[in-house]
């Protein structure tokens, strides 16, 4: 999900008939955002986390949903839940063995749930973290991953802290990139972390 300034907040970042996001801008000015997707001929199932987790307004919450047996996650997200007032702020979308784990930060204040999703394939895939990048209080930045050569990414995301909240996490040619915003009360640290095979 790319958008065009800071303010703006991912709440849900999900594969459709393509790829599709949610985001809440707490700006005072209109943003564009758009939603990037990656193609391949691979064959790919998709997994929903089943029951989703309810996450009480003010708390972090999170979900995970699983690969099949012999399948590997080639990326994944959280599907949008109520339009709006939906302030779920995403401060982790990552791959942890064969699962896919979200976690979300209920900004609202009414109780919502997480709906987690993996994308999943048998094709071979590796994954790679980046280095850390330490955000100061109230600042955002962005950390990026390479995927290894040779090889180009099909999905990825990142992890932090639950007051690091992600404004952007997209593709590049040959890796993945996030820009996040730390939203804690001491400096925080956001790591980005890529799904790759061979094209």
């Amino acid at each position: 999900m790319r958008t065009t300034g800071n303010g703006v907040f991912i709440t849900a970042s999900w594969s459709a008939a393509g790829w599709a996001a949610d985001v809440y801008n707490e700006s005072d000015s209109p943003q564009t955002v758009w939603a990037v997707a990656i193609c391949t001929p691979q064959w790919h199932t998709r997994r929903s986390s089943i029951p989703h987790t309810q996450v009480p307004a003010g708390e972090s919450g999170i979900a995970r949903a699983a690969c099949p047996a012999g399948t590997e996650p080639t990326g994944g997200g959280n599907i949008g839940g109520a339009q709006g007032n939906d302030r779920m702020y995403v401060s982790q979308s990552s791959d942890i063995g064969d699962e896919w784990t979200v976690r979300a930060f209920n900004a609202s204040t009414f109780q919502q749930r997480i709906a987690t999703q993996v994308v999943c394939t048998n094709t071979p895939h590796s994954a790679r973290s980046s280095e850390g990048t330490l955000l100061g209080l109230g600042t955002t930045g962005t950390t990026h991953v390479e995927c290894p050569a040779g090889e180009v990414p099909t999905g990825g995301g990142g992890l932090g802290n639950p007051s690091v909240f992600f404004n952007e996490s997209y593709p590049t040619r040959t890796g993945w990139t996030v820009r996040a915003t730390n939203r804690g009360t001491q400096p925080l640290t956001v790591f980005a972390r890529v799904n790759c095979t061979r094209p």
